[in-house]
């Protein structure tokens, strides 16, 4: 049985792929010409063991279908297969499956057969796509894997990258003066990249700034957010007051997401000098003031409304004073709603009592915390980011 004019290196298999163009994900190049059986296509399976698809090609190169090494011989294996079908022309048995030029984009490509799987569209049940270039001429195959393992190999990548900065973000952050206060800052994020941030920047003369920030969703969209905001924040002068710099942020991330994202957070600004809290509490409420041995929530008529709900805010700011020997505690509820096996959460108490003995001992509370939230949850995964702040005056 001759083989000789199947066409095992068309010249699809040569074409120039564009950055983002789903040629550059073609893997598959073997094709086989219309005029072939199917006897001659299961011989050229059988020689060939490297070989589990074939797109069947006209005269003119131009894509008819595909064949499956494992369809095929299903085909053949039933009851007189052979005799019944071993002479019949190979685009009998072709699958038709998604044809996209090679220029498409690949996003494109996915919303498509997004689009296509949602309606039912007949071909996408299968899991091939091929390719063609000028004319129509085909060009190549990849799988619905080969596809899908392009989205997870980039998210992943983007989720390492966000990962970086944020870690960048936040070990720049450490690195400012905060006057005669001594700070202690933390955080983990749950998912590689998360949506819990803090910033501290020095004012000069004795005054620094501080946030703490806890952004609305996980993942990418998140660290978005996370990377907006705190670029405003380290460019932006905080001259005019903590009213100001927080209407400003929340001007520049319902510009930017359409009040689509939000996020609550903590704001102050603290003047050693006259020893001077502003405080700013936008939907955050997790904020502690440590004076003695006992933690008091920090006095305040009504707490605002989180950063991005609504395009014009005017948030209220209130001040404290500051005695010798106090500290001031701020953390994300990631901390306190962590549970274990058994369902029990952290809980406020545990925290006040590690913040405490940091306090007292003159500890990082982050030495004394983080080996206490691992041995209390023991196998149970990490729910949520989980960051603080934590002043000592």
């Amino acid at each position: 049985m001759r083989t000789d004019t199947v066409n095992m290196e068309p010249p699809g298999s040569q074409v120039r792929s564009y950055p983002n163009s789903i040629q550059k994900l073609a893997r598959y190049f073997k094709t086989i010409s219309s005029d072939k059986t199917i006897a001659e296509t299961a011989d050229l399976f059988d020689k060939d063991t490297g070989v589990f698809v074939l797109c069947v090609v006209d005269t003119l190169s131009r894509p008819l279908g595909i064949v499956r090494r494992d369809r095929l011989f299903l085909l053949l294996g039933k009851r007189f297969g052979w005799d019944l079908m071993g002479k019949q022309p190979v685009p009998d048995v072709a699958e038709t499956v998604p044809v996209f030029s090679g220029d498409t984009n690949i996003f494109t490509v996915s919303q498509v057969l997004s689009a296509a799987f949602k309606e039912g569209a007949a071909g996408t049940e299968n899991s091939f796509i091929v390719l063609t270039g000028p004319q129509g001429v085909f060009t190549g195959m990849l799988s619905f894997q080969d596809l899908s393992n392009y989205f997870v190999d980039m998210t992943n990548g983007d989720i390492a990258l966000a990962s970086l900065l944020q870690e960048r973000f936040l070990a720049n952050a450490g690195e400012v003066s905060c006057g005669k206060a001594g700070v202690t800052a933390w955080s983990l994020p749950a998912k590689g990249v998360g949506g819990d941030f803090y910033f501290i920047k020095d004012l000069g003369e004795g005054r620094f700034f501080a946030a703490l920030c806890d952004v609305s969703g996980k993942g990418i969209a998140a660290a978005l957010v996370v990377s907006m905001a705190w670029g405003f924040l380290r460019a932006h002068p905080i001259k005019g007051g903590l009213a100001d710099v927080i209407a400003a942020l929340n001007a520049s991330v319902t510009g930017t997401f359409h009040m689509e994202k939000y996020l609550t957070g903590f704001f102050m600004i603290y003047d050693s000098s006259s020893r001077q809290l502003q405080f700013a509490d936008m939907g955050h409420s997790h904020n502690l003031l440590l004076r003695g041995r006992a933690f008091h929530p920090l006095e305040m008529a009504r707490v605002n409304l989180p950063v991005g709900i609504e395009a014009d805010i005017k948030p209220a700011v209130f001040r404290t004073g500051i005695k010798a020997n106090d500290a001031l505690l701020i953390f994300t509820d990631g901390i306190t709603e962590q549970d274990n096996p058994d369902g029990q959460e952290f809980g406020d108490r545990r925290l006040l009592e590690l913040a405490l003995q940091s306090h007292l001992e003159n500890r990082n509370l982050d030495t004394l915390l983080a080996p206490a939230l691992e041995n209390f949850r023991k196998t149970t995964p990490q729910r949520d980011d989980m960051t603080f702040l934590f002043f000592r005056f």
